[in-house]
């Protein structure tokens, strides 16, 4: 049977990258509280197959990937980020996992809830004015203050 010419390897070997994807698998899925069998079940894999995922020690393909990233509701260019990845430190990416590591607590998820259930655009501008005072009020590093200047210009 041809395949266009093309050479296929009838080895797949897994590198970094894959274990780097697979860990990040992991702990997106560990903070959602969500097992493997209900992630398999969303991607259509089996339980041992996310298991090897996860571990690296099985390549992850393309559209599998972009199902895991909507399952677990990580943007796909995280999968990515790291090391030898595509973003370095200050960047989007640290806020990210800060982001995920607020949302992880009770009171980030209420604060978020809180925030979502205030339709007036007005009322969510003011709120946002007044975060980004109290957290420029108190002693911040210069990329917290960074940040919090970004946030003003929203």
């Amino acid at each position: 049977m041809s395949d266009g010419g093309r050479k296929r390897s009838s080895t797949k070997q897994t590198g970094e990258l894959d274990y780097q994807i697979g860990a990040r698998m992991k702990s997106r899925r560990a903070e959602l509280s969500m097992n493997q069998q209900s992630l398999a079940r969303e991607i259509g894999v089996s339980y041992q197959q996310v298991q090897k995922y996860e571990n690296g020690t099985d390549r992850i393909g393309a559209v599998r990937l972009w199902a895991v990233s909507r399952a677990l509701n990580y943007p796909i260019g995280n999968f990515f980020v790291g090391e030898d990845g595509l973003e370095e430190a200050g960047t989007p990416y640290e806020t990210d996992i800060e982001a995920r590591r607020i949302l992880s607590t009770e009171d980030g998820r209420a604060l978020v809830q809180a925030f979502i259930d205030i339709e007036d655009t007005g009322v969510r501008r003011k709120l946002v004015e007044l975060a980004t005072t109290v957290a420029a009020a108190i002693h911040r590093p210069p990329q917290v203050q960074r940040r919090v200047r970004r946030m003003r210009k929203v």
